[in-house]
């Protein structure tokens, strides 16, 4: 993804003029005719190309449309995330004997200067399905967040997060940065904030404010003063912050276990806090971003949505009731269609037949119709369960100690 962009024009195949008789002319033309009604209905077949690679949009791009020009030859347009995309759409029509243009934008786009990748700059920012204002509010990203920077926009970054996703921000939200400005970075005395909530100081008698700060924030220390760290952001500000609420992030991400008590314990901290749809900071959550907040302060990444959670792990048998959940395990629930589920919830197993979850504000819940806590409607909804905690070599769940972004 950071190698060098390839978006260029290119004809990969061409024929030398030749002089013919005009009786073969016709029956020529006639077979380039018949080629060029192939080479029409091409698109369902980089379609099925793009989609391989790229099976959802929410986590990759993928997106080249084929056009055939007046001389006959394809023209390839649009742009992807995906080297391997790219270059086996192209190896395709290739092996066809198909003259094409290709004109495939590889993101990020290198076009624009060496800065493709960034950090997050404030405590929390907005990620946003178009870029602007009135668009969805889709997701957030925490200060100290390593993105990649896709494409420059009007004052907005299309970037993608740890998790895969590719959403929108304000450009004032990311420090843009080289490759050898992010490994320094990564070699830095870097901090995790663990506390729910808290602010950075301007100096270490807690005297004036330089920003807020939620669990989960990554920044560099530079030194300690009176029980005090002091801290540079991203974007160059400095501060100061208490010791007792940070924690060393080498040490942290390497020492991280993931219990289901572990788990449980964190989710409890946030118990209370309202319901956002796209928030994944302790500022307000939905039900997806709760999840994968609370397991991104146990060490492990998530991906975003409750749709996309629900395909990684291993499966849990709720079959015959509820006696092989374990504390951490995710609970999906929502509706089938045509027998093919569709999960528009998800929910962490909180033990004794309870869970946690983030409907309305975060809350605890019962699948047991005894309780008071019982919520009939949910319980009927409920489609599967999968265990996180454990599974190995799931691209969908991945350790933030090996996560090459960190």
């Amino acid at each position: 993804m950071l190698g060098k962009n390839i978006a260029e024009m290119k004809i990969l195949k061409y024929k030398k003029s030749t002089i013919i008789p005009g009786f073969v002319l016709g029956i020529v033309c006639l077979l380039v005719s018949c080629h060029s009604s192939v080479e029409m209905n091409l698109q369902p077949l980089v379609d099925s190309i793009a989609t391989k690679w790229v099976p959802d949009n929410r986590e990759g791009i993928c997106s080249v449309t084929s056009k055939n020009n007046e001389e006959g030859t394809v023209i390839l347009k649009g742009e992807t995330t995906i080297p391997q995309a790219k270059q086996e759409i192209i190896n395709t029509l290739d092996k066809r004997g198909i003259a094409l243009i290709d004109s495939i934008l590889l993101l990020p786009d290198t076009t624009k200067g060496e800065k493709i990748t960034g950090l997050v700059s404030l405590s929390v920012i907005n990620l946003r399905k178009e870029p602007h204002h009135s668009s969805e509010l889709v997701s957030q990203a925490l200060l100290g967040t390593p993105v990649m920077i896709l494409k420059d926009e009007n004052g907005w970054f299309l970037i993608q997060t740890p998790d895969k996703y590719v959403s929108w921000t304000e450009k004032s939200s990311v420090k843009p940065m080289t490759s050898s400005e992010m490994n320094d970075w990564k070699k830095s005395d870097r901090v995790i904030y663990l506390e729910n909530s808290g602010w950075i100081y301007a100096s270490p008698d807690e005297s004036g404010i330089v920003g807020d700060i939620v669990a989960g924030c990554i920044l560099v220390r530079v030194n300690e003063n009176k029980g005090y760290a002091k801290v540079v952001l991203p974007d160059g500000r400095e501060g100061f912050i208490r010791n007792t609420k940070i924690k060393s992030f080498e040490n942290w991400r390497t020492a991280m276990l993931c219990t289901g008590d572990d788990i449980i314990k964190v989710a409890s901290t946030f118990l209370g806090l309202p319901y956002l749809w796209g928030g994944t900071s302790t500022k307000g959550v939905d039900c997806s971003g709760f999840s994968k907040s609370v397991y991104f302060l146990n060490g492990l990444i998530l991906a975003r949505d409750a749709s996309l959670q629900s395909l990684h792990g291993i499966d849990v048998d709720i079959s015959k009731g509820y006696s092989q959940l374990k504390k951490g395990d995710l609970l999906f629930f929502g509706s089938k269609v045509n027998s093919v589920p569709h999960v528009t919830h998800v929910a962490i197993y909180y033990g004794d037949s309870e869970y946690i979850n983030s409907s309305g504000r975060v809350m605890i819940n019962s699948l047991d119709s005894l309780r008071n806590n019982y919520i009939r409607y949910r319980e009927s909804s409920l489609l599967s369960a999968k265990r996180i905690i454990g599974t190995d070599n799931d691209m969908g769940i991945i350790s933030v100690a090996k996560h090459p972004w960190y």
